[in-house]
């Protein structure tokens, strides 16, 4: 069985229809501004994780991609694109030894 991180690195690769680009300060509270709009659903559905994957960090610049990752599916369900200029230090954090983290 492919671990979640394999299995999310493998989902990104059919993640092209990602349309919208948020261009913000990544901070933790806009993160989870977004996780707990899709609370309820996260909490009924087991199979669900709340995921950010650090995508691309260069020249400070940052692109993640945040979603609900379906381990049953082996797919995102729900995701978006965001990017910045920096990221706060808990965002930077939760990425630092790894490419995807898994909040909550």
């Amino acid at each position: 069985m492919l671990s979640l991180l394999a299995m999310v690195l493998v989902a990104l690769g059919g993640l092209g229809a990602v349309a919208v680009v948020y261009v913000v300060m990544v901070t933790i509270e806009f993160l989870t501004d977004w996780f707990r709009a899709r609370g309820e659903r996260l909490q009924t559905d087991p199979d669900l994780r709340a995921i950010t994957v650090a995508e691309d960090i260069r020249n400070g610049n940052v692109t993640y991609i945040q979603g609900l990752f379906d381990t049953s599916l082996e797919k995102f369900v729900d995701s978006r694109r965001v990017e910045g200029k920096h990221a706060d230090e808990r965002v930077r954090s939760a990425h630092a030894a790894h490419q995807v983290a898994v909040w909550g």
